[in-house]
């Protein structure tokens, strides 16, 4: 079966948001101190809000015409300072697969397009993930990402 790629836009933000419960669904049972349990209506308007920003890049999988997934990156620019030069690179903040899907290149299909779409546009793409998700680690480390930097947290006994 074959998996079509294409660019999301405003009018499928309540299709975001539905593809969204599965990987919601995993952040809050690994840190429920961060994470909510969300409301579809709330989430579409915050998908809403990121499709009208020129910023916002985003693709939704189909596979037999049916959404299966979507990823969403953001493009940032830093200003040059005494440490570093000015930047401008696409950071993927979200990439979900339908629980059913997994396991079949629909999440590879969808990072190897916004590689593509940022190759396109001249601009490096980096990727964010929580460390309990060892799955989206390996899967960009099979497409070739690299570690860049690690966060640390200290949990304060508040």
């Amino acid at each position: 079966m074959s998996v079509n790629i294409r660019r999301a836009a405003v009018g499928d933000e309540v299709l975001l948001a539905s593809l969204n419960r599965f990987v919601q669904q995993l952040h809050l049972e690994h840190r429920p101190d961060h994470f909510r349990t969300t409301q579809s209506t709330e989430l579409a308007a915050w998908y809403r809000s990121r499709l009208e920003q020129l910023s916002t890049r985003a693709w939704i999988a189909e596979r037999n015409e049916l959404p299966v997934g979507y990823v969403l990156a953001v493009v940032h620019e830093a200003s040059e300072n005494p440490f570093v030069r000015a930047r401008r690179w696409c950071e993927i903040d979200q990439v979900a697969v339908d629980p059913d899907c997994r396991r079949t290149g629909i999440a590879s299909a969808l990072i190897r397009h916004a590689v593509s779409e940022a190759n396109s546009e001249g601009v490096a793409l980096e990727a964010a993930s929580w460390s309990f998700n060892e799955g989206a680690h390996e899967l960009f480390r099979q497409l070739g990402f690299i570690p860049k930097t690690i966060r640390f947290e200290l949990k304060s006994a508040v």
